[in-house]
């Protein structure tokens, strides 16, 4: 399961995600990914890893995806820190 909640403030947007990003909960944060990055077209968008507990195959390349769109990452702890880790490398080497 995972808990997605969007913060509007005046200079960001933030999805908070609490919980294992796998299965149908990734197509779920690309669907919230949307909707926050349409209602936000001049401000950043971050992805708050702090409380993910688990990211599959699907949940890494959804967030090499939003990456590659301009979304900023935030997180806390091993786990995700190393997966964003590999894919700012992933992006660094292909620019």
């Amino acid at each position: 399961m995972l808990k997605i909640t969007i913060h509007n403030a005046m200079n960001a947007a933030t999805l908070k995600l609490e919980g294992r990003l796998a299965g149908p909960w990734v197509s779920e944060l690309e669907r919230s990914w949307r909707a926050v990055k349409d209602d936000s077209r001049d401000k950043p968008v971050l992805i708050d890893l702090c409380e993910v507990t688990f990211v599959d195959a699907e949940g890494r390349k959804l967030l090499s995806r939003l990456y590659e769109q301009g979304a900023r990452m935030q997180t806390f702890g091993c786990m995700a820190k190393g997966i964003v880790e590999e894919i700012v490398q992933e992006h660094s080497r292909a620019t």
